[in-house]
């Protein structure tokens, strides 16, 4: 399938992100009256896809910013096929009209709430989870009946260059298009009237994103970051917390919004949770921990 287009290498880049919105407009009625059959079957498609190509994934990881494949295992590809699971087994569930109790001025009537796609959904995703903060709000969008365009990070070329290939393998870009290019190019989509846009990234360029869509009425899910404490009980296992912390920290070489920023530790402990802390570290990243970058 003719999926994924590199926008750097057109000559007029925004008469070609126009063509890819004005193409999946023409989808999206049909797109947003799938069943839950049809859109399990996408999500099928996508799975296989992703497990086909996870190697490669993972190797575009480890040449972009040296993250080693074990690690892109654990932290991306699998909780993105988990994802996909989790939206194969209730998307039939989620589509299910739910009935509620008619309001006193609807009286002797039957009311329910029935979930409508929201139609156009453009996702802008980060380089540090490039993978998992991708297809985690691919895949909901998908099991939404929704059409999609995604912009991830122009910092990861090589991954971008793998996830390119999933998609292509699992849908045509008249329901889900992958386009590559610097901020100027988010800027351009973000002037176009999406029904919905997904932002993971900074507070300020959130904000950005948030005032950008309100010229066109689109709904926003804004995954900001922010500092993240970790407090240490007076009564805590020491060495347990020391690991937990280690873990949540260093993981992604810290790269990860809800990674701890700091710890609060009793003034008596300090000096073990700091030794518990040092030993984490030899364990998990440890020359003989399997954890080591191959770059």
């Amino acid at each position: 399938m003719r999926q994924a287009i590199d926008i750097g290498s057109t000559q007029d880049p925004r008469a070609e992100i126009c063509r890819l919105f004005d193409l999946q407009a023409a989808s999206r009625w049909t797109v947003s009256r799938s069943t839950a059959s049809e859109r399990r079957k996408k999500l099928q498609r996508f799975k296989a896809s992703l497990e086909k190509h996870r190697a490669a994934v993972a190797e575009g990881i480890r040449r972009d910013f040296g993250r080693s494949p074990q690690e892109s295992e654990f932290i991306e590809i699998h909780p993105s096929l988990d994802e996909i699971n989790h939206a194969i087994a209730h998307v039939a569930e989620w589509m299910r009209p739910e009935a509620v109790e008619a309001p006193v001025l609807l009286a002797d009537t039957a009311s329910e709430i029935r979930w409508e796609p929201k139609g156009q959904v453009l996702v802008l995703s980060p380089w540090n989870y490039p993978v998992f903060l991708t297809i985690g709000p691919l895949v909901g969008a998908i099991a939404a009946g929704n059409v999609v365009i995604l912009k991830p990070s122009e910092k990861i070329p090589e991954t971008n260059r793998a996830l390119r290939a999933v998609l292509a393998d699992a849908f045509g870009e008249n329901e889900v298009a992958m386009v590559e290019g610097d901020a100027s190019l988010a800027e351009a989509l973000l002037e176009l009237p999406f029904d919905h846009v997904f932002f993971t990234g900074s507070t300020r360029v959130g904000k950005l994103v948030m005032a950008a869509a309100a010229k066109t009425l689109a709904s926003v899910t804004l995954e900001l970051g922010g500092k993240s404490p970790a407090i240490v009980a007076p009564d805590a296992h020491l060495s347990r917390a020391a690991h937990s912390i280690a873990w949540g920290k260093f993981v992604n070489d810290g790269q990860t919004c809800v990674a701890p920023d700091y710890a609060l530790v009793q003034e008596g402990q300090r000096q073990a949770f700091l030794d518990g802390l040092r030993a984490a570290l030899e364990r998990i990243y440890g020359p003989e921990s399997g954890w080591a970058t191959n770059a």
